[in-house]
C-alpha cells in the first residue's frame, strides 16, 4: 500500500536545544563520539576545557584535573573528513503506526536530526533509500546542499512502499561506498529471511555500521484482553484471525526472542544497535548513545 501523504516534521530537534547544548553536546557527541568509532582514525587531542554537568564524567582527565585543582575533560579535534551513509528502510513494513507517527515518519525526524547535526561537524554525508533494492543514492559529500537533497527526497510520498530485501540492498551500497564510512542502517529489521546477514558481516569488516532500529510497540506487544484481531503481514498481505488473550504470550516470546537474535548479531559483528520505538522521543537516547560509544572509545 503506497504511502498517500508524508507528515513527518523535518525540523532537526538539535536546532532546538540551547546554544550551550548544541555547542557542547553536538559538537563533542558528533564529532567526538560518532567519529571516533572509526577507530580512532584523524581525531587529535587539542586542549583541555573545565568539566560541566552536561559532559560524561568518564571524559574527565584525572591527572590534569589533579594538577590544575579543578575538573578538566580533553577536548579533540578531527583532522580528516569522514564519509556518512545513512541506509534508509522505506519499504511496506515501515508504513504502520498505533501512534501518531508511522514508523517511516519517525525515522525521517531521526535521520533529519542526524544528518544535520553531522554536517555542522564539516563531514561528509550521504543516503540511499531502499525497499526491493536500493534506489534514490546520493553519495557522501560536503555542503547544504546535501541536506536539501536529503530532506526533499525523504518527504515525498511516492518514495515510500514495497517489499523489503535487504540482503539486497546491504550488497548494493557494498558497490556504492568506495571509501571507508560510518554506515547507519536504518530500519525496523523486520524481514522475511535472514539471508542479509551474510552482507552485514562483510559490510562491518569494510566499514564502521550502527544500527538504528525504529518499532512501533504493536512489533513487539499486541493488546491483552481487548478481543479477536486480523493481522494482515505487510509483505505477502496473508491475514490471520487471533484471539487477543490465545496469542498475546505467544506473540511476545516470539518478538524477544528474534530481539535477542539481532542484538547479539550485531554485538558478533562488532556493531552497535540503537533500539527506538515511536512512542518515546529520540534525541535523549541518541546523544546518550554517542556519549557511550566515545566514553569506549576515550
Amino acid at each position: 500500500m503506497p504511502l498517500k501523504e508524508f507528515k513527518a516534521k523535518l525540523i532537526p530537534e538539535i536546532k532546538e536545544l540551547n546554544v550551550y547544548a548544541r555547542k557542547n553536546l553536538l559538537s563533542t557527541a558528533m564529532a567526538g563520539e560518532i567519529m571516533s568509532t572509526l577507530k580512532g582514525r584523524g581525531i587529535e587531542f587539542e586542549d583541555y576545557r573545565d568539566y560541566t554537568v552536561q559532559d560524561d564524567a568518564q571524559r574527565i582527565d584525572w591527572r590534569a584535573s589533579k594538577r590544575s585543582q579543578r575538573l578538566l575533560v580533553r577536548e579533540y579535534k578531527l583532522e580528516i573528513n569522514f564519509n556518512v551513509f545513512f541506509l534508509i528502510d522505506v519499504s511496506e513494513s515501515m508504513l504502520f503506526a498505533s501512534t501518531n507517527k508511522l514508523k517511516c515518519e519517525y525515522a525521517a525526524e531521526l535521520i533529519t536530526s542526524l544528518y544535520y547535526g553531522i554536517l555542522q561537524t564539516g563531514n561528509s554525508i550521504g543516503f540511499g533509500l531502499f525497499n526491493e533494492a536500493l534506489f534514490e543514492i546520493v553519495k557522501p559529500a560536503l555542503g547544504k546542499k546535501q541536506f536539501y537533497m536529503f530532506t526533499k527526497v525523504i518527504s515525498t510520498a511516492a518514495n515510500y512502499g514495497g517489499e523489503k530485501n535487504l540482503a539486497k540492498a546491504l550488497q548494493q551500497t557494498l558497490s556504492v561506498l568506495d571509501k571507508r564510512a560510518l554506515i547507519f542502517i536504518v530500519s525496523d529489521f523486520l524481514t522475511p529471511d535472514d539471508n542479509w546477514i551474510d552482507f552485514l558481516k562483510i559490510l562491518a569488516e569494510r566499514h564502521e555500521v550502527i544500527g538504528l532500529m525504529i518499532r512501533d510497540p504493536r512489533d513487539m506487544h499486541i493488546p491483552k484482553d481487548t478481543g479477536q484481531f486480523i493481522l494482515q503481514d505487510p509483505f505477502s498481505n496473508e491475514k490471520i484471525y487471533i484471539d487477543s488473550n490465545q496469542y498475546y504470550n505467544i506473540y511476545e516470546e516470539f518478538n524477544i526472542k528474534q530481539l535477542n537474535l539481532l542484538r547479539s548479531m550485531f554485538k558478533h559483528y562488532r556493531s552497535d544497535l540503537l533500539e527506538l520505538t515511536t512512542d518515546k522521543p529520540f534525541i535523549d537516547p541518541i546523544l546518550k548513545f554517542f556519549r557511550k560509544r566515545g566514553g569506549r572509545w576515550r
